[in-house]
């Protein structure tokens, strides 16, 4: 028996009273695991008090645990029905339900016990918990719509949880639903500032949310601010300034801290050459490609923006062999896909 069983049963035992004979004898049984015994007891304990929540729930686990499935589900299902808002019985079913692998049964009864008592922290964290066992296998067979119906209804049930905003919106993410992502991953950094996650994925889709880049901007620059140490940190505020064509000195200013603290990232500086061209000093640019394509020849943009920036300074023999390398590496990643 399980040690969150074994304390829903003490709990019920505590919660009976002399008339619960029935009840007492049936938990006593099952405590001892003698199946037989406990549902006669719970079994005549159901017919003298066929709305108490505790004697049904009692009766889910012994009828589980004798491979009675479809008898476990209705006795659960009664249950839920006759005391949908006593604590020790959404606590139960929220248990029940998670032995028997009904991920979602079980994280929704869990959130309804946490909010009848938000006293408990621990009761609101396994809540948590739940929703997010019954959404991860899904994240990792990518079926992203499914776990964005789990997770929206686990984060409406359990709001300013770092966990699930993540983890939805990684779902939205999957889905290409990019607005919606980032709008999660704003909150999560609202609710968790120091969780890296977030401003990862929200440094990957800057061209994709340019209605959120003010928010996004704003969040990346107290991140820069906390982390004057970290070179993503810098990097990331001037993509974001640098997709939104604004402050580009600023931004050439956070590139270069970036690169003073990690010189071998090469999106450091083909964040330079871009940042650059924006400010047509192409001869710059070109050379900030250069180093980038040194740290990652087998990236192909770099190699279109290098061939682009020769042609601009009259180096046109190496823009061609930049072109060819650059389709070269297009083809290559084709044949691979």
């Amino acid at each position: 028996m399980s040690m969150s069983l074994a304390c829903i049963l003490t709990l019920f035992l505590a919660a009976s009273v002399p008339q619960d004979e029935s009840l007492r004898a049936g938990l006593m049984a099952l405590q001892r695991g003698d199946l037989a015994s406990a549902q006669t007891s719970l079994e005549a304990a159901s017919r003298l008090a066929p709305r108490d929540g505790r004697v049904w729930i009692a009766l889910a686990q012994v009828y589980w645990r004798q491979h009675r499935t479809s008898d476990a589900e209705d006795a659960a299902a009664r249950a839920s029905a006759v005391a949908p808002e006593e604590p020790a019985v959404l606590q139960g079913l929220s248990i029940y339900y998670a032995e028997t692998n009904q991920s979602l049964k079980a994280a929704q009864a869990a959130a309804k016990y946490a909010a009848k008592v938000p006293e408990k922290s621990d009761a609101r964290d396994r809540a948590i918990a739940l929703y997010f066992d019954a959404a991860e296998p899904l994240l990792q067979r990518q079926k992203f719509a499914e776990a964005v119906g789990i997770l929206e209804d686990g984060t409406a049930r359990l709001p300013k949880s770092a966990q699930l905003e993540l983890a939805l919106g990684v779902a939205c993410y999957g889905l290409r639903r990019f607005d919606d992502a980032a709008d999660a991953f704003l909150r999560t950094i609202e609710i968790a500032p120091e969780t890296e996650q977030p401003y990862a994925f929200l440094a990957r889709i800057l061209d994709q949310i340019p209605t959120r880049l003010p928010q996004v901007t704003k969040r990346f620059a107290e991140y820069e601010t906390r982390h004057p140490a970290s070179a993503e940190g810098h990097l990331r505020h001037a993509k974001a300034l640098d997709a939104q064509s604004i402050e580009p000195e600023t931004a050439l200013r956070l590139i270069r801290k970036s690169i003073e603290i990690d010189s071998r990232d090469a999106s450091a500086h083909f964040e330079m050459g871009t940042v650059l061209d924006q400010l047509q000093r192409f001869a710059e640019a070109a050379a900030a490609y250069e180093r980038a394509a040194a740290l990652d020849p087998s990236d192909a943009k770099v190699h279109y923006r290098l061939a682009r920036d020769y042609d601009r300074t009259g180096k046109h023999d190496a823009a061609r062999s930049e072109r060819e390398t650059h389709a070269r590496l297009i083809a290559s990643q084709e044949a691979v896909r």
